[in-house]
């Protein structure tokens, strides 16, 4: 299970936006108020630019890696409000929230949230 699973079980576990972690030594990573329910992102790698991500070069491994930096859609509370209620949604459904499902619901967040 990766870092980006154990996130979304916990967002999933509490039901409700966490809210900004001002106790974060990283706070704020994207700008002051954001919520960090979805520090890291359940879209993870989008591979869309749209939102501000891109490719780096990896600190790490020396190649191309994708990089959120930029993306400051997803810390908005409306939208992480939104991004949870449609992940709760899924398991209700009994569908698994695998990445190809949650990127189908990254495009209907988009289309109500755009950047």
């Amino acid at each position: 299970m990766t870092s980006i699973d154990i996130h979304v079980e916990e967002a999933i576990k509490h039901g409700k936006l966490l809210g900004a972690n001002k106790d974060c030594s990283y706070y704020p990573c994207h700008f002051d108020g954001q919520d960090c329910t979805w520090c890291f992102c359940p879209f993870f790698p989008c591979q869309d630019n749209m939102t501000e991500g891109g490719l780096t070069i990896g600190r790490l491994s020396g190649g191309l890696v994708w990089s959120c930096e930029g993306c400051q859609w997803i810390h908005r509370p409306e939208v992480a409000s939104l991004v949870l209620q449609k992940i709760l949604e899924l398991i209700k459904r009994n569908e698994p929230p695998i990445h190809k499902i949650l990127l189908r619901v990254r495009e209907e967040v988009l289309e109500a949230f755009p950047p």
